[in-house]
């Protein structure tokens, strides 16, 4: 298969072996880079030389492990001589036992029975042959001149220096032929890709094949196994012909070894140099190559040009994408950690970038002289500027092990935190109590500090916090100090009151001091989070929302108090969209920390949307993001959100299952644990619990108010609280609650008066109860919250019926069942509208490839638009149908503008027929 392009070389070794069957003998040295067919020509030369009867074939190979020293050439060649059975035992003196089997005699033994047959010879990889061998080859090659023998030497390129006299020889004696082999010509690889595939792929993947192999028919040769056995081409539309079964050519890792396997052929030295390549990557050159492997600059220089001709390396890189992670995995590399720390410390001395000079450090796990702090310090910052946040917190994670200062140590601790509050917060713990006392002792300035406070409130460090705070006031340095200070305060003031409580009972005048200090001007972060939860310009908290979005990184905290600012204000249409804008940008983002936030704020919003399925998936996938440990206290919102979902599904089996998690004690002291407690009171009010239920809103209800932040649009407690007391049968208390829930100032969105509204509807007379449940529906009808919307509209049918309007109540069982269908409730409608589960049509969950809104929708469009319905992300889906996220965004731009719906939230009861859109 691979010896295309060798076929001139071949018949010209064919002749030589004729005229020495007519007793001109002759020596072939067939040389050439390493990998490119030597041994392969010279045994296709021995097999169809072996089918002739009147010709004897003898072979020998020198191995490069000493594996046949005590099989050495001379004891192959005499035993492949005995083998034969062409002579009798006493006409081979050689096999006789105390025979002298000197080289000489050994070589004139052999031509003396070129003289019964002629001798076809073939002595692979000669370079690492004994010496006594290499001695009767010389006698050989001598003899051969006279004899009918041809004798064919595979060397290595560059074996002069390991075998000075054979090549010497050779260049005096004047039946001696050099047969130089180079890797296969574009042409010759399309003709062996032809070969095996047929034209139609040859012309779509040569380039492909040359690219990799470089012709080297070895790594040539496994590429076209690696790619026959993946059998099925990729494609990005369509599925493949019976001429497309195999196509576009990914190179692996069967190829790479391969190319491995070539580099140790070629010696050690060769695998020094291919190591000093695979570890420098872009940044090798032969000057760089000589220093780290502490050599000759020649020297490397030959090595580098002897793999390019063997088609393994192209301009000093390897040609084969997976080679590096080969060599560099090698188990025989036993010295990779010390060869990357010295490959460190020379790109450093010769000026290269930090970065480049940090990856070989974070790689070789060593600090041991002052540099290499800085170094990866200087790294740090680098990798946080491009959003790489995983090596940024290597660098750090390494720095930290060196030799610094205290105050060092406070700097690099501080970056240290934040970096991995981008990554995983868990990890953060560990450093905090370092970080604490650091801070105490003055090694960390009160900026630094300032910075990371909020990461002691997120694993309920409240007590150290607190502390922090004070020492910072009680020193009073600066007025950049005291303004961050302010903020961080009234930031805490809104999600972790404790704090802010125990800052103000220690020091009463610090907060009015602080705020006169900084002009009363907050961080717009802060400013749309306290306007979210103020009982007055509410609505303005929407606008300084949207201007942080526009402006900050979507994986900034700036952006996460912006999207929570939405979701107490009770904006939840403009967050959902505005959701959608941040997770797609947040791709660009190595943040698993902030994605995680974001898609447990996002499920809370859907949540009080109604989108009970879509809630459950987003709070679930925030709960992958980031184990447990992680969340800290902020653990009670993807449980709290999880657990009123599934509750509100009638999922009560799993929404146990969440509330059987233990949770940090200080979650309930925050705003999460509000979230938490109207979870749990969910679950309580479904299963029955009524009074523990009331319990826990009542719960939320003190917290609320002992903190100031009563207010609807954070949790809607009074509903709850009211829901269970009117389960037990007090009314009184129920309408007292609801009562005012409902003169609230905050409670008058349409979301929030029609639940208050349904749930106020059993305390009114039966003809005042109907228009109150109309009322409800209608103000929940928008798709403010389908869930409240679908329980609204089963009491509406209820209460017809119990007017004994029996035709308007079957209407309302109708529509509360497909709302049931549109939020997931499905199962509590079964309960509580048992008529029209039996009756109502089965939908499915499947969109409807023919429906009347999917028929506007090209095909490709459909394809994107079901699996955007079923709840994947644009990096999901550009993986499922091979196309880039940028397409994706392309054709659901496409999609929402054809089918006129808002985003995801419709897109999926669009395609089903369950939303009228289009």
């Amino acid at each position: 298969m691979i010896l295309a392009e060798r076929a001139r070389v071949l018949s010209e070794l064919q002749e030589l072996l004729q005229d020495a069957r007519a007793g001109d003998g002759s020596v072939v040295l067939i040389t050439g880079p390493v990998a490119v067919g030597k041994t392969e020509l010279a045994h296709s030369l021995a097999g169809s030389a072996e089918k002739e009867s009147q010709l004897l074939v003898l072979r020998a190979q020198a191995s490069a492990s000493g594996k046949n020293r005590n099989a050495d050439l001379l004891e192959q060649l005499t035993e492949s001589l005995q083998s034969t059975n062409y002579w009798a035992d006493d006409e081979l003196p050689l096999t006789r036992r105390g025979v002298d089997r000197t080289p000489s005699r050994v070589a004139h033994e052999i031509a003396r029975c070129s003289k019964t047959i002629p001798l076809l010879i073939v002595l692979d990889d000669l370079q690492h042959s004994d010496p006594e061998s290499l001695d009767a080859i010389l006698h050989l090659i001598r003899l051969s001149r006279t004899s009918r023998i041809m004798l064919v030497l595979v060397v290595a390129e560059g074996s002069q220096l390991l075998i000075p006299l054979i090549h010497a020889e050779l260049l005096r004696a004047p039946h001696c032929w050099r047969k130089r082999l180079s890797p296969l010509s574009p042409s010759g690889v399309a003709e062996v890709v032809t070969r095996a595939f047929g034209p139609d792929v040859a012309a779509r993947t040569v380039d492909d094949y040359y690219r990799y192999s470089g012709g080297n028919p070895l790594v040539l040769r496994a590429l076209i196994e690696e790619q026959g056995s993946t059998s099925i081409l990729r494609r990005v539309d369509g599925e493949p012909t019976a001429a497309e079964a195999v196509g576009e050519l990914e190179a692996g890792q069967v190829s790479a070894l391969a190319v491995f396997t070539s580099l140790h052929r070629g010696g050690a030295e060769t695998m020094a140099v291919a190591r000093g390549i695979a570890l420098l990557g872009v940044a090798a050159s032969v000057e760089l190559l000589a220093l780290v492997l502490k050599t000759d600059v020649d020297h490397v220089a030959g090595r580098v040009m002897a793999l390019e001709e063997a088609g393994l390396l192209s301009e000093g890189q390897f040609r084969h994408p997976g080679v590096a992670e080969a060599v560099l995995s090698d188990p025989e590399f036993t010295q990779l950690q010390v060869l990357r720390y010295e490959a460190a410390r020379v790109l450093e001395a010769e000026g290269h970038s930090r970065q480049v000079v940090a990856r070989q450090l974070v790689a070789s796990r060593a600090v041991t002289e002052p540099w290499t702090v800085d170094v990866l310090r200087e790294s740090a910052v680098e990798a946080v500027s491009q959003n790489d946040w995983s090596f940024a917190s290597k660098c750090l994670d390494l720095a930290l092990q060196g030799q610094m200062s205290e105050a060092d140590k406070g700097l690099l601790i501080t970056d240290l935190l934040q970096v991995q509050w981008k990554l995983n917060p868990a990890r953060l713990i560990k450093y905090l109590p370092e970080c604490f006392q650091l801070q105490q002792t003055g090694h960390i300035p009160d900026l630094r500090v300032v910075a990371v406070l909020k990461l002691f409130l997120w694993h309920g460090h409240v007590d150290e916090a607190a502390e922090i705070v004070l020492d910072i006031a009680r020193r009073g340095e600066g007025s950049e100090v005291q303004q961050q200070l302010y903020g961080f305060l009234e930031w805490a003031r809104m999600g972790h009151p404790r704090l802010y409580k125990r800052v103000r009972e220690a020091n009463h005048s610090l907060l009015p001091a602080l705020a006169e200090s900084a002009g009363y001007e907050l961080p717009r972060p802060v400013t749309a989070l306290r306007t979210a939860l103020s009982d007055e310009n509410h609505r303005e908290a929407a606008a300084i929302a949207e201007e942080i979005l526009a402006a900050e990184p979507a994986d900034s905290d700036s952006a996460t108090s912006a999207l929570q600012a939405l979701l107490y204000a009770d904006e939840l249409v403009l967050a959902e969209s505005w959701f959608e804008r941040t997770m797609r940008d947040m791709e660009a983002f190595d943040s698993m920390g902030s994605r995680a936030i974001h898609y447990s704020i996002w499920a809370e919003t859907v949540r009080r949307r109604g989108d009970l399925q879509a809630a459950e998936r987003n709070a679930a996938t925030a709960l992958r993001y980031m184990a447990p440990r992680a969340w800290g206290v902020a653990l009670g919102l993807p449980l709290g959100t999880l657990v009123a979902a599934h509750a509100a599904r009638g999922s009560l089996e799993k929404a146990q299952e969440y509330l059987s998690w233990v949770v940090p004690r200080g979650m309930f002291l925050t705003v999460f644990g509000l979230n938490y407690l109207e979870g749990r009171g969910r679950y309580y009010l479904a299963a029955g619990q009524y009074a523990a239920a009331q319990q826990d809103f009542l719960e939320c209800g003190e917290l609320m108010k002992s903190w100031d932040l009563d207010i609807p649009s954070l949790v809607s407690w009074r509903v709850g609280a009211a829901e269970a007391a009117l389960a037990q049968g007090d009314r009184r208390e129920a309408r007292r609650l609801i009562g005012r829930q409902l003169h609230h100032p905050r409670a008058q969105s349409p979301r929030l008066r029609g639940m208050a509204l349904r749930v106020y509807a059993p305390l009114v007379g039966r003809h005042h109860r109907v228009a109150m449940l109309k009322e409800a529906a209608d103000l929940l009808s928008n798709g403010s919250d389908r869930y409240q919307h679908f329980l609204a509209l089963t009491d509406l049918s209820r209460a017809h019926r119990g007017a004994g309007d029996a035709a308007e109540a079957h209407i309302m069982s109708q529509r509360a069942w497909r709302g049931a269908v549109r939020c997931g409730a499905e199962r509590v409608a079964r309960t509580l509208l048992p008529e029209s589960a039996r009756t109502a049509p089965v939908e499915s969950e499947e969109p409807p490839a023919d429906s009347q809104d999917a028929v506007q929708l090209s095909e490709a469009e459909l394809r994107v638009a079901k699996l955007a319905a079923a709840g994947e992300t644009n990096r999901e889906i550009s993986v499922k149908l091979f196309i880039t996220v940028s397409t994706v965004e392309q054709h659901l731009t496409r999609v929402y503008r054809k089918l006129q719906v808002s985003g995801r939230a419709d897109l999926r009861d669009c395609l089903a027929g369950r939303l009228t859109c289009g």
